[in-house]
């Protein structure tokens, strides 16, 4: 009987540390790539692929906002702050239909976005060597020192097998 509860509680406890409950989803859009959401608050920081005539605008490839639940789901424009430290999409490489991005938290995680007619702008990742088509991320944050610069703790990345098209969830934990 102990193996059997020990076995819940272990799968209790590693499936409650992937969900987050009462998140809302903001609304999908054709040009959608992804979101991420982070545990402090429900605020939403959405990216969407910018198409011109058939192609991603190399100029500005992605439109970065945030959707602020805590002031009853406004959309704004990224702080200049959000833009440079965290939220903000850099530049890498470009090439027609696939540019090579990072958030400007981090290089450790290169996004490769695409496009076809067919399927429309996607962001690929690979995550713990497995690569996938990204939906959304959720970032668990924790305080740091005096409850100042809070740092994350570990990323979630949610989205679809890039071979198979099954879904498919990857935890970076940040050391």
């Amino acid at each position: 009987m102990k193996v059997i509860f020990s076995f819940f509680y272990l799968f209790f406890c590693s499936y409650s540390c992937f969900s987050q409950s009462n998140y809302p989803e903001p609304t999908k859009t054709t040009t959608r790539l992804f979101y991420i959401q982070h545990s402090n608050n429900h605020n939403t920081y959405v990216y969407d692929a910018n198409i011109k005539g058939g192609t991603i605008d190399s100029s500005q490839p992605i439109n970065e906002y945030q959707i602020v639940y805590t002031e009853k789901g406004i959309q704004k424009p990224l702080s200049s702050i959000q833009k440079r430290l965290a939220y903000g999409m850099i530049l890498e490489e470009s090439q027609p239909n696939l540019l090579k991005l990072h958030l400007a938290a981090s290089e450790k995680i290169y996004f490769y976005l695409t496009y076809n007619e067919s399927e429309g702008a996607r962001v690929y990742v690979t995550v713990n060597k497995h690569k996938l088509y990204l939906d959304k991320m959720f970032v668990q944050l924790k305080e740091g020192l005096l409850g100042l610069k809070a740092k994350a703790e570990y990323v979630l990345f949610f989205g679809k097998d890039y071979n198979s098209g099954k879904p498919i969830t990857e935890k970076i934990i940040i050391k």
